[in-house]
């Protein structure tokens, strides 16, 4: 017997459709365009895209502020529809990027603070002398 479905198999268990075989497909969702190994290796050793693209968007934004092009404090542009983003240079659409980035981290910074009190806050309920000796510990 070859293994392979028979007539009857469509009536019996377990049972095998039509082009029924294995489809595990391995596909690669990462980012990487590169060398995968080297792109994960600069990850790991210099920094996350995120904090390279933080990077080069603050030289961009000084050089700007340097030449006169920007001011020094990110404007109040938000970019919302079409017609407002065709309508704003580069570098004021790069700044108002930097000023959105820059309030998702201060919002996500304020809920990881709220969180870090309310736990800590229940651990002093729970054990006064933890919650001391947890405190002293980040006061270095």
């Amino acid at each position: 017997m070859s293994g392979s479905p028979t007539w009857n198999s469509w009536f019996s268990f377990p049972f095998f459709a039509p082009l029924s075989g294995a489809v595990n497909q391995d596909i690669d969702t990462g980012p990487y365009q590169g060398v995968p190994e080297i792109e994960i290796a600069i990850i790991r050793e210099v920094g996350s895209f995120g904090k390279q693209l933080g990077i080069i968007s603050d030289a961009v934004r000084d050089l700007a502020v340097k030449m006169g092009e920007l001011s020094p404090e990110p404007a109040e542009i938000s970019v919302h529809a079409a017609e407002t983003a065709r309508t704003m240079s580069p570098l004021e659409t790069l700044d108002d990027l930097v000023r959105r980035v820059k309030r998702v981290k201060d919002t996500y910074a304020a809920a990881v603070e709220r969180d870090a009190t309310q736990a800590l806050e229940r651990l002093h309920r729970v054990d006064p002398e933890k919650s001391r000796t947890l405190t002293a510990r980040f006061q270095r």
